[in-house]
């Protein structure tokens, strides 16, 4: 069989994946549109999250999926993709560190949280606070290092496209191909054939900095409290993310900068530089579970999509699933299906 993915942020690189996997022949499209967020995002697994860190949803066996993939693809692309990065929880107050406790007493939470009574190798760049917890099973995926390897592997056997494909060009293709997956992002809001679906985008921005200090280098966990630190190696971070709902372009903006280094100047006391500031839309989704199905309007046309902030860790297992339902003709399972409205 063969498909059309149009598309390749995080979606559309792991669903091509998984496709050729299971012996299927991949065309991708991708024009390089702005607003994307796959590319400015920092790839972050976490399993525990909010306010009353509550463990993600199904996490246990999307981490194992996204695991053994990631990791597969490290080996055929030859390049680090994965990272396994505790994250650092500063906890500033003591209904955060009472309720941090309880949840580390929970059978379920003990794999992945603790606590310490230091920063380790945070602690020269903090400010102090009132008690530290510690995530375990987290990880960081490198986005860009995926998705540009995969588009030169997706080159080199002539199945990359670089245009972006209109929906009103779908008619067109329908004799070329058994099926035309959208994997679109935050455009998939205008597509005519998914018409109704909740999206709830959300636009978000992050800095890169660096501090001054050169002892930041040997900082290996992520920092997380209101903002999420994330080291990205060579003594680069990112800094992120903040949340729009509603905003007027797709570039990034002076607001969220100033919004950004406020919520970071209360958690990092050291000096540090900014190299870079980025932007992009997620795809989000009121009920936050991903959008997959086949369209109500063209038996040919798909949409995987709907990943929002969790695109790393749900992207594997679900581009699995959606394959082997292509390909196999199984039910789409119905947490995720576009049928669930």
């Amino acid at each position: 069989m063969k498909f059309l993915l149009i598309g390749q942020g995080i979606a559309g690189t792991l669903l091509a994946d998984a496709l050729q996997k299971r012996g299927a022949r991949v065309v991708v499209s991708d024009g390089n549109l702005p607003g994307h967020s796959s590319l400015p995002a920092a790839g972050i697994i976490n399993p525990v999250t909010g306010k009353r860190f509550v463990k993600s949803w199904r996490f246990d066996a999307f981490y194992l999926a996204a695991q053994e993939v990631y990791r597969r693809l490290e080996q055929e692309l030859g390049l680090r993709i994965w990272s396994e990065q505790s994250i650092l929880r500063l906890l500033t107050t003591p209904e955060e560190a009472n309720n941090w406790s309880a949840r580390c007493a929970l059978p379920d939470y003990a794999i992945h949280l603790s606590e310490t009574n230091d920063a380790g190798a945070w602690q020269a760049f903090i400010r102090p606070a009132l008690h530290y917890g510690v995530i375990e099973r987290a990880a960081r995926v490198d986005f860009s290092a995926l998705i540009g390897a995969f588009r030169q592997k997706l080159r080199a056997e002539g199945a990359f496209l670089e245009e972006t494909i209109p929906a009103e060009a779908v008619e067109n293709l329908g004799a070329e191909y058994d099926g035309i997956v959208f994997c679109e992002g935050y455009r998939a809001q205008e597509n005519p054939f998914f018409p109704g679906l909740p999206w709830q985008l959300a636009k978000g921005e992050a800095l890169l900095l660096r501090f001054r200090d050169p002892g930041s280098e040997q900082i290996s966990r992520m920092l997380k409290k209101t903002m999420t630190l994330v080291p990205l190696g060579g003594g680069l971070f990112w800094a992120g993310g903040s949340y729009q709902w509603h905003y007027p372009d797709l570039l990034p903006s002076a607001g969220e900068r100033a919004f950004i280094l406020h919520h970071l100047h209360e958690m990092i006391a050291a000096p540090f530089e900014i190299t870079d500031h980025v932007a992009g839309v997620r795809p989000t989704v009121k009920d936050r579970r991903p959008f997959i199905g086949q369209s109500s309007i063209h038996p040919k046309v798909f949409i995987f999509n709907g990943l929002g902030t969790k695109g790393a860790l749900l992207a594997p297992f679900w581009a699995g699933h959606f394959a082997d339902c292509l390909l196999k003709g199984e039910a789409v399972d119905g947490e995720v299906s576009i049928r669930r409205f």
